[in-house]
């Protein structure tokens, strides 16, 4: 296993310059926003207590729910499917559930013109587990030229809990799981506590950038207060950070776990979870100064 620690760099920048609740206008909304993807012009919002997922066109800022399997309803934190990672590979859109109790660990698949698929992959967990020794937390997932790096997320109150795993892509399709590299992270803190990986996403050059949150939590099921967030970049030798502000400069207590950039990084968008199912997820645009 290799390491890497990513630190502060007060030469980078990462402002919310808007933000909007992603509420339709017959009254329902985007709840517990966990991942969200690019398809052409629109974003796919997940949500991770949720059979659904909601196509967003950020230009007219319309909402339009796709329905993965059941009715699409809200769900108990016992039995919610917990998507938190989502990417484009091949056409098809794939989201990824946490796999931190056994009910987690789906995948499902989205292809032009057909009905979403819901997918096993407890063997895949499994693999994680036993390599990072500890149940999983997929956050964030990036298809990489032959394998799909896999992002754990650890808890606020440990040190270098994040995880990178490399396994091949042929996953996706139910290949057997291996475990081809694993490198263990350290993300930096914030208010005192460990920021952990929410999502992921590849730019155009190939380099990864990250979100993460500083939240008061013990483990990868619980909920916590924010003490910040963090939008980073990754490389071979390490990993640079900025803290994630608001318009007016102050910092961000949002929980931010969903990014889509531009090609060239410099500005996307963002989607946030408010650990409150009374209000809605809201999308933020993003622009970064890396």
């Amino acid at each position: 296993m290799s390491s890497l620690v990513a630190r502060h760099d007060a030469t980078l920048g990462a402002r919310i310059a808007e933000s909007f609740e992603l509420r339709h206008r017959s009254g329902w909304y985007v709840r517990a926003g966990s991942a969200l993807v690019q398809v052409g012009d629109r974003l796919l919002a997940v949500q991770d207590d949720s059979l659904a997922v909601v196509w967003i066109d950020p230009a007219t800022r319309a909402l339009d729910t796709l329905v993965l399997g059941g009715t699409g309803g809200a769900l108990s934190k016992t039995g919610k499917p917990d998507f938190e990672a989502a990417f484009v590979h091949a056409g098809s859109v794939w989201i990824l559930g946490s796999g931190t109790t056994p009910n987690r660990r789906r995948f499902a698949r989205i292809d032009p013109g057909q009905a979403p698929t819901l997918l096993d992959r407890g063997p895949l967990y499994d693999a994680v587990a036993e390599a990072i020794a500890m149940p999983p937390n997929i956050e964030g997932a990036v298809p990489l030229p032959g394998c799909l790096r896999l992002f754990h997320r650890g808890p606020g109150r440990k040190r270098g809990a994040n995880f990178a795993i490399d396994v091949p892509l042929a996953v996706l399709t139910g290949g057997a799981p291996r475990i081809l590299s694993l490198t263990a992270l350290d993300l930096g803190t914030l208010g005192g506590l460990s920021l952990g990986v929410t999502d992921a996403v590849v730019l155009a050059d190939g380099r990864i950038v990250y979100l993460a949150v500083a939240e008061d939590t013990p483990d990868g099921i619980a909920d916590g207060p924010v003490a910040g967030a963090a939008v980073g970049i990754l490389a071979e030798d390490g990993g640079r950070w900025a803290q994630l502000v608001e318009r007016d400069g102050k910092p961000s207590m949002r929980k931010v776990e969903g990014i889509v950039l531009n090609p060239d990084g410099t500005d996307g968008w963002l989607l946030t979870d408010p650990d409150d199912a009374s209000l809605p997820a809201e999308l933020c645009r993003v622009e970064l100064d890396f």
